[in-house]
């Protein structure tokens, strides 16, 4: 198995079942010097990364990924991935869904760039209350 190979198995295994325990193995997935990018912020650092990472499981019941397409060479990866997610304060807690591409760049047999692209309103905004009609409003005026 080649260096890219095993990096997105590692990749894949941390991401299937994200919880504090599957945090533990970041350190071999991610570079020190990973700069994390996605729609909530930017994190440099795996401290940053797992203090990030950390903070947003604490709102979450759960949340578990399918990667459904992986792109990848020696120095970079492409992922299409599905999350599924329950937030006890949207829905009413039930499982909600939300599809994602992650941009991904290697050094010394790690992660050391990662971009996050998804929909932050389909994520969040569209299912509180009263936002939600809002930002549903304004998408169905946009098509």
């Amino acid at each position: 198995m080649g260096t890219s190979e095993t990096l997105m198995t590692r990749f894949s295994q941390l991401y299937t079942s994200l919880d504090d325990a599957a945090l533990d193995s970041l350190y071999e997935v991610y570079h020190c010097s990973i700069q994390f990018i996605d729609p909530l912020g930017e994190h440099r650092g795996l401290k940053a990364l797992d203090n990030y990472f950390r903070q947003l499981l604490t709102n979450v019941s759960y949340c578990h990924f399918s990667l459904t397409d992986v792109q990848y060479d020696e120095n970079q990866a492409a992922v299409c991935w599905q999350m599924k997610y329950a937030h006890p304060r949207l829905e009413r807690g039930r499982e909600l869904t939300l599809e994602g591409i992650s941009r991904l760049r290697f050094a010394d047999q790690r992660i050391i760039y990662q971009r996050d692209y998804y929909d932050m309103g389909a994520m969040l905004y569209e299912h509180i209350p009263l936002l939600g009609k809002i930002v549903l409003g304004i998408k169905r005026r946009m098509q």
